[in-house]
């Protein structure tokens, strides 16, 4: 312990003297050289500079050498792996560029066939080479496309028409399969690698369509079902039978409407399902009518009838025949008109039409067709009580003898005529005849409801009754001086008062409609004559009708009369006066002629 203790003392001892000899030569140096010092530390720091420099310089080469002569190495050292699935099962993994070598190509993948012909391997221009001849396939050697509706078959007339092939489409579809993702970088490689892969196994096949446009098949499917798409014929009074009073009606019949839509899309489907020998079914919706020809027939009668006994004149009682038998049988289905000039035309000769009394101008005398007014009055009778629409009728210039005054109606080639319509909803007939001196007309259509009826005639009184207080006369130079002939006869001006009146079936006035004819006042008129024997032309007062020679006019007669010649007989009397006439109608101008 003791030599212990010695050991430690000593080494403590040679401790502490060492430290204070380092001391005093350190004070020792700088109080001697700092300038020496400071030389030393300068030259080392430049040393190090050129060590650092050449370490530098030495690292930048061998940086630019490994990143030119080994940056591929590098690359693929230090690129990021993607792990996939080979065929065969095994896991294998590429970079991002070693996948895009594997999946990028001109060519259609291995796997890939269009319409059953394999394309692996071949460029997309190669493949459109190998189906240019589809492209102009006509349709009659590939479509047979038939409708079926009801037991009807109908084909689709496609005849001559080009098929429009979407081929050139689908090559591209089947070229670009694989050839893109959804994905991005690395992601969409794998995507596409897993793709190309898969067809190996799976392969795919694209299929080509052909079609005709939408344009086409809506065109021929129209061609094809529009005669199908009918509205219901409802039952239709086609005719009259005058000997069994009754209407002569057509059979309703059921309609059908197509649904051409739904047969456009169809066809358009099955090109699309490449089906281009297909039966398509039409879907159709019958329409049934509305009425049978029984229920149309319950509805129907007589509605009006009016009669009236024809004056004894065989040219006019002829003309009235012939109207008769025009009229009779005409049918007037809902909404028509019926036109009297129009439907029956002019009266003339060749149709066995004679010349009677008519009125031209207020004047009464012979024309084609005279008399058939009061048939025409008949027929405005009835269409009154059976409730039509009269829509234009003219009065004669002075009432008729047959009907109460303010219920005639005229007509006459070319104007006035007379025209009405059937406002009803069902069909009106004419039923007309003459015979023994009497014509009637009648009017067969809808009943009017309740059993009501409808009765037209005239006021018995007139309104309005005024004489002429004037009579015309017109200079006649033709006459001899002083003679009278009656061109026409005065009527008086009359107002006349109808009444349309509405009965129910217990014969209780309903309603009553009011309506007024007026007659224009018509003056006597008389050709005077103012031709003297010598043929001067005396002058006739309008007024008066009064004849008086000109200024200074010496009468030959009276002249010879009071110095006669020597030798020489009396002048012989003038000769007497023809008898006055009823002008027939030639030269009225635009007078209008009524019956």
């Amino acid at each position: 312990m003791k030599k212990n203790s010695a050991t430690r003392g000593k080494r403590t001892t040679k401790r502490a003297s060492t430290r204070k000899a380092s001391f005093l030569n350190k004070k020792m140096y700088q109080k001697k050289g700092t300038g020496t010092r400071r030389r030393k530390k300068t030259v080392l720091s430049t040393k190090t500079i050129a060590i650092i420099t050449a370490v530098l310089v030495a690292c930048l080469v061998v940086t630019i050498l490994c990143t030119q002569v080994f940056k591929d190495e590098l690359d693929h050292l230090f690129a990021k792996k993607y792990s996939v699935t080979d065929i065969d099962g095994s896991k294998k993994s590429y970079t991002a560029d070693e996948l895009k070598e594997q999946v990028e190509s001109d060519k259609f993948y291995q796997g890939i066939s269009v319409d059953g012909v394999d394309l692996s391997g071949k460029t997309l221009e190669e493949g459109r080479i190998m189906f240019a001849e589809i492209r102009h396939q006509q349709v009659n050697e590939l479509v047979d496309i038939h409708f079926q509706i009801g037991n009807d078959d109908v084909r689709l007339q496609t005849d001559g028409m080009n098929l429009a092939s979407n081929i050139d489409d689908v090559l591209l579809e089947a070229y670009n399969y694989g050839k893109t993702s959804t994905l991005e970088g690395g992601d969409g490689l794998v995507e596409r690698y897993n793709l190309i892969k898969d067809l190996k196994t799976n392969p795919k096949n694209f299929q080509s369509a052909f079609t005709l446009g939408d344009e086409q098949v809506s065109l021929l499917t129209h061609a094809a079902l529009d005669g199908y798409d009918s509205p219901a014929t409802e039952a239709k009074a086609t005719g009259f039978d005058a000997a069994r009073q009754e209407f002569i009606i057509e059979e309703s019949k059921s309609g059908m409407t197509v649904d051409i839509d739904k047969a456009i899309a169809d066809v358009n489907a099955a090109f699309a399902d490449r089906n281009y020998k297909a039966v398509i079914p039409v879907s159709t919706t019958v329409i049934n009518p509305k009425t049978t020809a029984e229920e149309l027939r319950s509805k129907l009668g007589k509605v009006s009838s009016n009669t009236s006994k024809t004056k004894d004149d065989a040219n006019r009682n002829t003309n009235i025949y012939l109207i008769c038998k025009e009229l009779d049988g005409i049918v007037l289905q809902p909404g028509e008109q019926f036109d009297f000039n129009a439907r029956i035309g002019q009266r003339t000769p060749e149709k066995g039409y004679k010349e009677a009394a008519g009125i031209t101008n207020g004047i009464s005398g012979p024309e084609y067709g005279g008399g058939i007014c009061q048939a025409n009055t008949m027929l405005y009778h009835s269409v009154m009580e059976a409730d039509l629409q009269v829509d234009f009728r003219v009065a004669h210039s002075w009432p008729s003898d047959y009907v109460d005054a303010g219920t005639d109606a005229t007509v006459s080639w070319e104007w006035p005529t007379f025209k009405f319509t059937n406002n009803t909803d069902y069909p009106v007939a004419i039923h007309a005849w003459y015979g023994d001196s009497w014509v009637t007309v009648e009017i067969f259509g809808r009943l009017l409801p309740n059993g009501e009826k409808i009765k037209f005639f005239g006021e018995p009184e007139l309104l309005i009754d005024e004489e002429p207080t004037e009579i015309e006369y017109e200079a006649d130079p033709t006459l001899p001086v002083g003679q009278k002939v009656k061109e026409r006869s005065a009527h008086n001006h009359k107002l006349a008062k109808a009444y349309k009146v509405r009965y129910d079936a217990d014969g209780n006035e309903i309603k009553r409609e009011e309506m007024l004819t007026e007659y224009r006042m018509i003056k006597a008129k008389y050709r005077v004559g103012t031709l003297a024997p010598d043929g001067t032309t005396f002058y006739m007062d309008p007024k008066t009708g009064e004849v008086s020679a000109p200024a200074g006019y010496v009468d030959p007669a009276t002249t010879a009369t009071t110095a006669p010649p020597p030798d020489t007989t009396a002048a012989p009397d003038t000769t007497a006066a023809p008898e006055p006439t009823t002008p027939p109608n030639e030269g009225e101008g635009n007078a209008t002629p009524e019956g």
